[in-house]
């Protein structure tokens, strides 16, 4: 009887070790998945900050690029009112020039050489 008592006890010892062998492997994996919960977090928010970055740059681009059309459309018509003007000088100068005796000869008459070398640099 004292026999089968210590069978059973020993037993009943393995049982209790084998349960706080498992409870000791369960716990280290429940504490490696935390510590990888942590880490894919910190994973997640640096995305989320990365993100939010580029998401700032690319409106700040847009914008920009919207201002530099405004602007490069506003210079084309300014460039078109100067050639516009520059025609228009020039051919009532020309048409000047042809029906004035006065002008043509003022117009022929040489550039000094002192204002020529303004004109030329």
């Amino acid at each position: 009887m004292t026999q089968a008592k210590l069978i059973i006890a020993g037993m009943l010892a393995l049982v209790i070790f084998g349960l706080f062998g498992a409870a000791v492997v369960y716990r280290g994996n429940a504490i490696k998945a935390e510590a990888e919960t942590a880490r894919v977090q910190a994973s997640l928010e640096t995305a989320l900050d990365a993100n939010k970055v580029s998401s700032d740059t690319i409106d700040r681009m847009q914008k920009q690029d919207a201002a530099n059309d405004k602007i490069a459309a506003d210079l084309a018509l300014k460039l078109a009112a100067a050639n516009t003007a520059l025609i228009d000088a020039t051919t009532a100068r020309a048409d000047l020039k042809g029906k004035d005796e006065n002008v043509r000869s003022y117009l022929d008459t040489p550039v000094p050489d002192a204002l020529r070398r303004l004109y030329d640099h």
